[in-house]
């Protein structure tokens, strides 16, 4: 099986929840069930699957697939029939060639890797186009004969051949390449009135919208969920709610033991339902509530005091981002470790220091539009960071000193939760 990146290029061999985000899929293709953690104490029970629903070969499988996916018990069990089906012996073949499973956005080596896997299968099958192969209900008198020309040429495996991923994954960025009706522009308020009497007539069967509007499922739903969210500041109530509904997540991703609750940094930002949030928050957007909860987050984890602020602290901030990029060594932005560069610049989220690297490139590199992600990186090694080391020895001789904290690893929730008051957050993005 040839694959598209070195062991050097990936992440951890660990998948990501995907229930952490809202648009895993949708009309049915998100895979699994959002787990129910419940609070007794201060003991933190998770959920566990039933020996009954699965039977003997299944359990053995399914201990092989926990190497890879160490919370693959919490999720359905027709979710993990499929992991064990399309993934568990992709996932040992990568193995046995020291490959790691990626996550996050897909960089362009996958995503041509995607489009050749697919246009091979198309040629394999005679199916006409990428549109059909992944949307089939759209064309009524082919869809039995491609449903038929997937199952018996195993459409799964072989769209992810090379692709070191979940197969739900592929699938989905599969879907969104090949829907044409992905890339219509702006909606016209002509569509925006069509699409909220649609909403109304049929709630959110967002294929059936779909096929009376023309455009993708996922533009529709994302569009009319941004039409129905609070655009203005956020109250002191929507902020209890967002912090509640966050908080009960945590409670149940607590490490074990009977002492005061503790979570990892990872769990703080990773993994988190946000449809399940913002459900709870009911005034917001899931993206709204994300971002909202990240800047809260920012907040807690710096105690107030962000990296990048204050002259000496963003001038350390700066050399520290720009060496660490530097030293990945990487070709392509969407293999950055940013989980990696948050341990190395401290007590941050990935978001945060992506958020940085983009202004600092912006307020930093000429025509930073038209170059690559290491001719960026090459101009801010060479030019950039001798004159932020420069000004920074200067601060430092003058007598300026930088603080700086081992990163913190475990984050007791009582640190996150307590006296959460909306007046501290201020300075925390609204939208």
């Amino acid at each position: 099986m040839a694959s598209v990146h070195s062991a050097a290029d990936v992440l951890d061999l660990a998948v990501p929840n995907d229930n952490r985000t809202h648009d895993a899929g949708t009309n049915g293709e998100t895979e699994g069930a959002h787990s129910t953690m419940v609070e007794t104490g201060t003991q933190h029970n998770k959920p566990c699957l039933k020996k009954e629903t699965l039977v003997v070969d299944d359990w053995q499988a399914l201990n092989d697939l926990k190497d890879f996916i160490p919370n693959v018990e919490s999720k359905s069990v027709d979710e993990i029939h499929k992991r064990i089906k399309y993934d568990l012996d992709r996932f040992k073949e990568f193995r046995r060639q020291g490959l790691s499973l990626r996550s996050g956005r897909f960089n362009a080596q996958e995503n041509e890797r995607l489009k050749s896997n697919v246009y091979d299968f198309l040629s394999l099958t005679g199916i006409q186009s990428g549109s059909r192969l992944f949307h089939p209900q759209r064309f009524k008198e082919e869809e039995a004969n491609i449903k038929k020309l997937k199952c018996q040429h195993r459409f799964h495996e072989r769209i992810g051949e090379g692709i070191p991923r979940p197969w739900h994954q592929i699938y989905i960025r599969g879907r969104k390449m090949f829907d044409g009706s992905n890339y219509k522009g702006r909606f016209t308020e002509e569509e925006l009135h069509t699409l909220k009497k649609l909403q109304t007539l049929h709630g959110n069967k967002w294929a059936k919208i779909s096929a009376l509007t023309g455009r993708s499922e996922s533009a529709l739903e994302k569009r009319f969920a941004q039409m129905s969210a609070n655009k203005g500041v956020w109250t002191e109530e929507e902020l209890k709610r967002l912090m509640e509904a966050v908080r009960k997540h945590l409670v149940g991703q607590a490490e074990p033991g009977s002492g005061p609750a503790t979570v990892r940094k990872d769990q703080l930002y990773n993994n988190i339902p946000w449809t399940d949030v913002c459900q709870t928050v009911e005034t917001r957007h899931w993206s709204q509530c994300r971002i909202k909860w990240l800047g809260v987050l920012k907040h807690k984890m710096s105690y107030g005091q962000p990296v990048f602020s204050g002259h000496t602290k963003s001038l350390q901030g700066k050399v520290d981002l720009i060496k660490a990029l530097n030293a990945m060594q990487v070709e392509d932005v969407a293999d950055i470790n940013w989980e990696e560069i948050a341990h190395t610049i401290g007590d941050v989220t990935p978001r945060y220091v992506q958020t940085h690297y983009y202004r600092l490139k912006v307020a930093n590199v000429p025509l930073w539009q038209s170059m690559s992600f290491c001719e960026i990186i090459d101009f801010l090694n060479s030019r950039v960071l001798p004159n932020c080391e420069e000004r920074l020895k200067v601060l430092i001789k003058s007598g300026e000193v930088v603080s700086r904290n081992d990163p913190q690893e475990l984050f007791l929730l009582s640190e996150i939760f307590d006296n959460e008051d909306g007046n501290h957050y201020s300075d925390v993005q609204n939208s």
